[in-house]
């Protein structure tokens, strides 16, 4: 009896959510929905549901820890800023580029790049990476909280998709979805059932891209606070972790890092 006990209790830890300490920069805050975009070392980019997200600065070194939502975004049960970079580096699917700016989904986040002084002009032959491409990107943290583009290059030119959080809108056949960047207007699948969905709703859509570059419908999830994020599509919430509790975040900010 005390044998099967054990086994019980370690198949629970197994199955429950795990929590995890993490470490990354920050990309990009979006403070009316607490949200905040980090790339790790190794330019992979997560959204983290944090209370700490209107005390963060773009640039921050922080640490975290957190458990990850059935949505694929994380939920930081605390995070502190442990130090700043100047340079940041990630990945993520080119969506838009013009003579001046880049816009780049990356885990979800819409992440404005300014193109440097030698690019301001475009032109027939400029030859860099295209819309519709994987890229990675290195950048410079400026003054005001921007990232001004030092490196964009193309890791994959058959690229799957990316994604987009931001508020919906429903359409026939389609749905538009607004970030604080950009607006993308997805295809939707006939197969899809959106009833449980409604202008205004703060969502995270998965989507994939066609040769001809229209995106298509793949995950839809709402997103409006960790407890949303983390309900699956039965409507049922899995473990009813709000990822409240954030403290930290201003943490005094230590010193750059020089990165």
């Amino acid at each position: 009896m005390k044998r099967l006990a054990i086994l019980l209790i370690v198949a629970a830890a197994l199955l429950a959510p795990s929590a995890a300490l993490a470490s990354g920069v920050v990309l990009k805050v979006q403070k009316a929905t607490h949200l905040v975009a980090v790339t790790n070392g190794k330019a992979k980019v997560s959204l983290v549901h944090s209370a700490a997200a209107s005390r963060l600065k773009v640039g921050e070194r922080v640490s975290m820890q957190a458990r990850t939502l059935r949505n694929g975004t994380l939920a930081a049960s605390s995070m502190r800023v442990i130090g700043r970079t100047h340079k940041v580096h990630f990945r993520g699917l080119l969506l838009k580029r013009s003579g001046t700016r880049m816009m780049v989904s990356a885990g979800g986040a819409i992440i404005a790049l300014n193109r440097g002084a030698a690019r301001t002009t475009a032109s027939a032959n400029d030859t860099g990476p295209q819309p519709g491409t994987t890229v990675d990107v290195t950048a410079t943290v400026t003054n005001d909280d921007e990232l001004d583009e030092d490196n964009v290059s193309t890791v994959s030119a058959a690229t799957p998709g990316g994604a987009i959080e931001g508020t919906l809108t429903l359409g026939t056949g389609k749905i538009t979805v607004v970030s604080e960047q950009m607006a993308l207007v997805i295809n939707v699948p006939s197969t899809f059932d959106l009833s449980k969905f409604a202008n205004g709703d703060e969502v995270l859509a998965k989507f994939s891209q066609g040769a001809d570059g229209t995106l298509t419908l793949t995950d839809l999830s709402g997103d409006d606070n960790a407890q949303e994020a983390n309900t699956d599509d039965d409507g049922d919430n899995g473990g009813g972790d709000n990822g409240g509790g954030d403290h930290g975040g201003g943490g005094g900010g230590g010193g750059d890092d020089g990165h």
